[in-house]
């Protein structure tokens, strides 16, 4: 068992290296940067230090500067834990300033206590002062890494307003087959892949299946539709989860694509499903200047996915409903002419009973023949016609007349 101190700007990495230590049996601290952990380490002399790198206030290099200038603590083991540097120059520098290890966040928890035990069972940091080159090493990292953190964040920036750009334009989309092409155009873009493929089941096509694909050449000819009820694409249409994979295999990977497609090296695939069903998958190939797919694509990617079930389910129902208003409109009109016609002979009935009663009154016969046969067509019209109201009724949802 060890004091160890735990030095990060993050609560929730901060929390779970502590949590994790603590289960192992060691006696934690905590500090959220670099200026409370020195101040705490002065008075709690630690046996080993776990830090982050970039955090405000104070680094982790100026932090363990510190530390080894302080002669009761310079001999005091570090551990550098972050998932923010480039790590060739963090690790020039971790050894510059004598930190016994570097972790890359997320760190298995396997690894994360192994490296702890090793260190404390006896790798102790030397008194040999730092290089004459850690000021400018140092300064150059911090530097390039804050570049990069620009980069990035113009990056992320760019790609979520372009993001809210096309589910701006989806919304507005009815037809939802056209809003499945633009989709499969636009993420494909968004995200920068090979190609992308998006299949839906339905029961009304050809192959029970819509599908649109962007990227693809195939010299003019229809692509073939993909399968989705089987292999790794129809885990997720059946299970409801992204796959994300790459392979250096010049062969590419079995995706359950047709032949005909592009070979790939590398797939993200995400569900089409809204809050109550699935009903697809869209799928992307090969992300151009990259080896693969990231987590950021595959968050992202999870994202459209939900999107665009909820909205193809709407604009389905939309067409539904469209679709039936025109068939209840057909029937009305073929109907129309049955019941102007009905309406007309039983208008004429009202008389030919006040005739019948006077006859009858007479001793005569009520109806002769004729008037008989004029009658009971009259009422076979009669039930005609309202046997296709009945049918009308039905079909928009109505049972009973």
């Amino acid at each position: 068992m060890a004091k160890i101190l735990v030095v990060d700007d993050n609560a929730i990495n901060r929390k779970l290296v502590v949590a994790l230590l603590s289960y192992d049996g060691h006696v934690t601290l905590e500090a959220r940067d670099g200026v409370d952990g020195l101040e705490l380490a002065r008075v709690e002399h630690p046996q080993l230090i776990i830090s982050d790198i970039l955090m405000p206030s104070m680094d982790g290099y100026e932090f363990v500067r510190q530390i080894r200038s302080d002669p009761d603590l310079r001999r005091t083991p570090v551990i550098f834990h972050t998932a923010h540097y480039h790590e060739r120059e963090a690790r020039k520098l971790a050894e510059d300033c004598h930190v016994s290890r570097v972790l890359v966040k997320p760190c298995p928890a396997p690894d994360l206590l192994q490296a702890v035990e090793q260190v404390l069972a006896g790798v102790l940091e030397s008194d040999t002062p730092l290089s004459s080159s850690f000021d400018r090493e140092h300064l150059l990292l911090i530097t390039n890494k804050l570049s990069e953190k620009a980069e990035s964040l113009a990056a992320s920036n760019a790609r979520f307003t372009a993001f809210t750009q096309i589910i701006a334009q989806l919304a507005s989309e009815r037809d939802p087959h056209s809003l499945l092409e633009k989709v499969c155009a636009g993420v494909r873009d968004l995200i920068g892949a090979r190609y992308a493929v998006i299949a839906v089941k339905e029961t009304a096509m050809e192959h029970g299946l819509f599908f649109a694909t962007s990227g693809i050449n195939l010299n003019n000819t229809l692509p073939t539709p993909p399968e989705i009820d089987a292999g790794p694409l129809g885990e997720v249409v059946a299970e409801g989860r992204p796959w994300r994979i790459s392979t250096p295999d010049i062969h590419g990977i079995h995706a359950g694509l047709p032949d005909s497609y592009p070979p790939a090296g590398a797939f993200l695939a995400v569900p089409v499903s809204s809050q109550t069903r699935t009903y697809g998958c869209l799928v992307l190939a090969d992300k151009i200047g990259a080896d693969g797919f990231n987590a950021e694509d595959e968050q992202l990617l999870v994202v459209v996915g939900a999107q665009v079930g909820c909205m193809y389910e709407n604009g389905s129902l939309y067409l539904k409903m469209q679709q039936r208003e025109e068939q209840l409109r057909q029937l009305a009109q073929a109907s129309m002419p049955l019941l102007d016609r009905a309406c007309s002979w039983l208008s004429e009935i009202k008389p030919l009973l006040a005739r019948a009663r006077a006859r009858g009154t007479a001793g005569r016969t009520c109806l002769d023949e004729t008037e008989m046969q004029w009658l009971c067509e009259v009422a076979a019209t009669a039930a005609l016609a309202l046997e296709q109201i009945k049918k009308d009724r039905a079909l928009g949802g109505h049972e009973n007349v």
